[in-house]
C-alpha cells in the first residue's frame, strides 16, 4: 500500500474514532440535565425544584460535629454542631442533612464520605463502607458509589447523617453532595454513567487481547507488546476508577488494592508510553532518555506498591507534571529533529494532540465556558481512549509494514535459498566436469610413464618409448592448458586488471607474428588486416592478448590446410576485431551455447575458453559474437569502445603503452 493511500485512509478513519467516541461518551448525563441546589443553614427545600421532571444535585454546607462518630439521636443532642464543611485538618466527623421533597419514593446516589464512612437515612443503618473509626488502627478504608431508596419521614423530610474517617488520603472528600430523584430517573443516571465505562473497558480489553496475538505472531515487532500492556493498563484504571467497576465485580477486593491500582496506572503508562514513542519515533529520543524516564517512573510505582497511601496521596501532582514534562520533552525534541512523520506516526501525533485539545476542553468546563453549548461533559477520559484508538491505527500500519517486510524477507530468503542450491549444482557439475577433464590427460600420463619406465628399466629405448614419452608430453601440455584457462577465469571473475590506453593495431599485429609459425605446423596461413588509423583503446593488454590467443587457438583447431584471417576495423565510437576461418564451422545446436562454462565442440578441451573471452570482453564494456555454418568456418567477433586521440604520438605508442 502506497503512502498516499496509508493517508487517505488516516484521514477517513481518524474524525470516525472521534465521532464514534463522541456518541459513546455523549451517553453521559449532562450538566443542563441535572438541577443544582445549594443548601441553606445545612437544609436543602427541594419541594420546589422539579424534583418530579429531572434529577437534583445537592451540594454546599452541612451540620458537622467534628471529631466525633455520633448515631443521629447522639448528633441531635450535641450543642457543638458546626456549619459548614470539615476541614482537611479533621479526620473524623459526623454530619447530617435535612432535605424537605414531596411525598414519594427517592433514590440517592453518589460516592461515599471520604475514605471509611457509614449513612444512616431517617435514624436506619442503610450503608457503610469500609469501618469509620477514631484512628487509623480501628479504621479500615473503603469507598464505594452507592444508589439507596428512601423516603420522606412524617415531616416531609429525609435526614442523612453520615460518619466519616479518614486517615489514609490527604484530601478530607466533601460532605453533603448527593444525587436524589424519581427511581426511574436516578437508575437512568446511573447507566448513562456506567455504559460509556464498560465500553471503553471492552474496547481496551479487546486491544489488549489482539495486539498480544499479533505480538506472538510476530515477536521481533515490540510496538505491539508495549501497546497490549499500555491497553491492558487503561483496562484496569478505568475499573478502579469513576463507577469503580472492578470493584463492584470483585467485591472482596481491599480498597487499599483499588487505591494503589488506580496510582499505579499512571507511571506504568508513562514507561510504556516513553518506550513506544522512542520505537515509533526513531532518532526522536536519545537512547538514554527512556531508561532514565523508566527509573523516574518507576521510583513512583515503588511508592504505590510499597508506600503508605497518604504518601502516594500527597504525590498525585508531582507524577502528573512529571508526565506532562516527559510529553513535553518529547515534542520539543520532535520539532528539532524536522523530521517527516509516516502515516503511523501521523496518527500518535494526531492522537496527542487531540489529548492537548481535551486538556483544553475540560478546563474551559470547570469554569462552565461551553465550546459546544450541545456537548456539556469532560472529555479526559474518552481523550484517552481517543489517543489509544489512533495508537491502534498507527501500530496497524506499523504491523502491516512488518509484515510486508517479512514477506519480502522470506522471497529473499527463498531466491537465496534456489541460488545456493543451483549454485551447489554448479559446484557440484563442476567438479565433475574438472574430474572427466582431468582424469583422461592424467590416466594417460600415467600410463605412458609406465610403459617409458619398464622400457628405459630394461635398457631398450625404442620408437615406442618415444612415443609415449610425446604422448606424457602432450597430454601435460593440455593439463597445464586446462589450469591456466581455470585461473584466467578465476581472475576474471576475482579482480580487476590495470587498463592503459592500447594501440591495438601493434597488439594484433604483434600476436598474429608470433602465433604464424604454430599455424603453420598445421598447415594453416595467419594473416591480419588492419584498418589504418585504428584509434586507441582503454584495456588491459594481457587480457586482450589472452582473448586473442583463445580465438586463435579455436581457429587453428578447427582448421585444416585452410586460412584464418584477423581483421580490426573502426566503427562509430568503437573499434571491431574478428578472427575469422574456413575451418569445420560450428553445428546449429552447439551455436547457441558456445560462450557457456564447459560446452565443448570436440572432445579433449576445457570448453572454457569462449567463456573466459566473454568476460574479458564484457568487462571491458564491450560485447562479442559469433557467426558461423557448420562445414563453412566460423568467425568470432568483439567490438570495443574506442577512446579520443590526444596527440598524434599515440599512433605511434608501442602495444601496450599508454598515458
Amino acid at each position: 500500500m502506497s503512502e498516499k493511500k496509508e493517508k487517505r485512509i488516516l484521514a477517513a478513519i481518524l474524525p470516525l474514532i472521534v465521532v464514534l467516541m463522541l456518541i459513546v461518551w455523549g451517553v453521559k448525563p449532562r450538566t443542563g440535565e441535572t438541577t443544582v441546589m445549594t443548601s441553606a443553614n445545612g437544609e436543602w427545600d427541594l419541594t420546589s425544584s422539579g424534583l418530579m421532571q429531572k434529577n437534583v444535585r445537592v451540594t454546599g454546607d452541612v451540620e458537622y460535629v467534628p471529631d466525633a462518630l455520633l448515631t443521629p439521636q447522639e448528633f441531635s443532642g450535641r450543642t457543638d454542631i458546626c456549619l459548614g464543611q470539615p476541614d482537611n485538618g479533621t479526620q473524623y466527623a459526623t454530619s447530617r442533612m435535612r432535605l424537605k421533597v414531596p411525598r414519594g419514593s427517592y433514590l440517592i446516589c453518589g460516592y461515599s464520605v471520604d475514605f471509611a464512612s457509614r449513612m444512616y437515612v431517617n435514624g436506619e443503618l442503610l450503608f457503610e463502607a469500609g469501618v469509620p473509626g477514631e484512628n487509623r488502627e480501628t479504621t479500615t478504608p473503603g469507598v464505594k458509589f452507592y444508589v439507596l431508596p428512601v423516603s420522606p419521614d412524617e415531616n416531609g423530610e429525609i435526614v442523612i447523617v453520615q460518619q466519616a474517617s479518614n486517615f489514609t488520603h490527604k484530601d478530607s472528600g466533601t460532605h453533603g453532595t448527593l444525587y436524589i430523584g424519581l427511581p426511574e430517573q436516578i437508575n437512568r443516571y446511573v447507566l448513562r454513567n456506567l455504559c460509556p465505562e464498560v465500553v471503553l473497558m471492552g474496547c481496551y480489553l479487546v486491544l489488549f487481547i489482539v495486539h498480544m496475538v499479533l505480538y506472538t505472531m510476530m515477536q521481533h515487532y515490540k510496538p505491539n507488546l508495549l501497546f497490549a500492556l499500555f491497553c491492558l493498563t487503561w483496562f484496569i484504571r478505568t475499573g478502579v476508577t469513576g463507577q469503580r467497576i472492578l470493584g463492584a465485580v470483585l467485591p472482596n477486593l481491599p480498597w487499599t488494592v483499588i487505591f494503589r491500582l488506580e496510582y499505579l496506572t499512571m507511571p506504568l503508562s508513562g514507561i510504556l508510553l516513553v518506550w513506544l514513542l522512542y520505537l515509533l519515533f526513531p532518532g526522536v529520543l536519545q537512547k538514554w532518555f527512556p531508561p532514565a524516564a523508566s527509573i523516574l517512573c518507576g521510583c513512583f510505582a515503588a511508592i504505590d506498591i510499597f508506600g503508605p497511601t497518604l504518601l502516594i496521596s500527597y504525590t498525585a501532582v508531582w507524577r502528573v507534571g512529571i508526565l506532562g514534562l516527559i510529553g513535553l520533552y518529547f515534542f520539543i525534541r520532535l520539532i528539532f529533529q524536522k523530521q517527516r512523520p509516516d502515516t503511523g506516526q501521523l496518527a500518535v501525533l494526531a492522537g496527542f494532540a487531540f489529548l492537548l485539545f481535551a486538556a483544553l476542553w475540560d478546563m474551559l468546563y470547570h469554569m462552565d465556558i461551553h465550546m459546544l453549548p450541545a456537548l456539556r461533559f469532560a472529555v479526559s477520559e474518552m481523550s484517552m481512549a481517543v489517543f489509544v484508538l489512533f495508537a491502534m491505527t498507527a501500530l496497524f500500519f506499523g504491523t502491516m509494514s512488518e509484515v510486508r517486510r517479512a514477506k519480502e524477507r522470506e522471497e529473499r530468503m527463498a531466491a537465496e535459498k534456489e541460488m545456493m542450491a543451483e549454485m551447489n549444482r554448479m559446484k557440484n557439475q563442476f567438479y565433475t566436469d574438472m574430474s572427466h577433464e582431468m582424469k583422461t590427460p592424467l590416466t594417460v600420463i600415467s600410463v605412458n610413464a609406465q610403459f617409458a619406465a619398464q622400457n628405459i628399466g630394461t635398457g631398450v629405448v625404442d620408437e615406442e618409448t618415444v612415443a609415449d614419452l610425446n604422448a606424457i608430453s602432450t597430454e601435460a601440455r593440455r593439463l597445464a592448458q586446462m589450469v591456466t584457462s581455470l585461473v584466467g577465469l578465476g581472475r576474471m571473475q576475482g579482480t580487476d586488471s590495470v587498463c592503459k590506453r592500447l594501440d591495438l593495431e601493434s597488439l594484433i599485429v604483434e600476436t598474429v607474428r608470433i602465433y604464424q609459425s604454430m599455424f603453420a605446423r598445421q598447415g594453416n596461413t595467419l594473416t591480419a588486416k588492419t584498418e589504418p588509423g585504428l584509434p586507441p583503446v582503454e584495456g588491459s593488454a594481457d587480457q586482450l592478448v589472452q582473448v586473442l590467443i583463445n580465438l586463435l587457438s579455436n581457429a587453428n583447431r578447427h582448421t585444416k590446410n585452410g586460412t584464418v584471417l584477423v581483421r580490426a576495423e573502426a566503427l562509430e565510437h568503437q573499434v571491431r576485431v574478428s578472427v575469422a576461418d574456413d575451418g569445420d564451422g560450428i553445428s546449429r545446436e552447439l551455436l547457441p551455447h558456445v560462450f557457456e562454462r564447459f560446452r565443448r565442440g570436440d572432445e579433449g578441451v576445457t570448453g572454457l575458453g569462449l567463456t573466459i573471452c566473454k568476460t574479458i570482453i564484457e568487462g571491458h564494456g564491450g560485447q562479442i559474437g559469433v557467426q558461423s555454418e557448420e562445414g563453412k568456418g566460423a568467425e568470432v567477433w568483439f567490438t570495443l569502445p574506442a577512446k579520443e586521440v590526444e596527440h598524434e604520438r599515440d599512433r605511434d605508442n608501442p602495444a601496450g603503452g599508454g598515458r
